[in-house]
């Protein structure tokens, strides 16, 4: 029975994970497009690392730099949205198999680009921060839109 009611506060563990880990990203995507830097950092860990494709290694300092650059821009058309497909929860922390997929439209063209990311978040204050990510794959497709 005892195994029974862990099995159980597990799964639930589980489930609130995902959803307050997924409640992060969509805060993500939709900070990246306002280009709220300020709700972008609240959602990483101070000692975050971005592992890109190419196996180079971006700081919290040089992300943040790159985050500042980049809301300077003009305004990104890009619709963000990412999603978890896999979540393991060890305590405080979760690793998480994630898609990102960026999707641009310029004139007849839709452009889409998509990141599998395995993310480790980390649960700190009751509140679940971004501490690393590894960039896995990288895929761009083009298609004419209809």
């Amino acid at each position: 029975m005892l195994r029974l009611v862990s099995c159980v506060i597990l799964l639930a563990g589980q489930t609130d994970a995902r959803k307050q880990i997924q409640a992060q990203y969509d805060r993500w995507s939709k900070a990246y497009m306002a280009k709220d830097v300020a709700t972008l950092l609240a959602i990483l860990s101070p000692s975050y690392t971005l592992t890109a494709f190419d196996k180079s290694v971006l700081s919290y300092g040089t992300y943040t730099a790159y985050l500042r650059l980049r809301s300077k821009a003009p305004k990104d058309t890009t619709k963000y949205a990412t999603h978890i497909r896999k979540l393991n929860v060890r305590g405080t922390v979760a690793e998480v198999d994630s898609v990102e997929t960026m999707t641009t439209v310029s004139g007849a063209l839709q452009s889409t680009h998509r990141h599998e990311y395995l993310d480790r978040w980390r649960l700190s204050e009751a509140v679940w921060r971004l501490e690393s990510t590894k960039t896995l794959k990288e895929s761009t497709s083009t298609t004419a839109r209809q």
